[in-house]
């Protein structure tokens, strides 16, 4: 997001590829280059904290990654 997540909010985060619904898709995503999902390609924290401060990309073994996102927390 361009914007900061207000602590206790829910965040979505959506791994989206040309001409495919993320809910088929299977990615991986990546907090500061560490694994921390491997299912669709959408992930949610339900309440998000200051310890999800980070940048986060997806992987798609085929169709390669996207780039990265900072997200902030106030």
């Amino acid at each position: 997001p361009v914007h900061p997540v207000a602590e206790g909010d829910t965040l979505s985060l959506h791994g989206l590829y040309r001409n495919t619904s993320p809910s088929v898709l299977r990615a991986a995503f990546y907090k500061d280059g560490s694994l921390i999902q491997n299912q669709t390609a959408v992930m949610i924290i339900p309440t998000v904290s200051k310890s999800h401060e980070g940048f986060y990309y997806c992987r798609h073994t085929e169709r390669g990654e996207s780039p990265k996102s900072w997200i902030s927390v106030r």
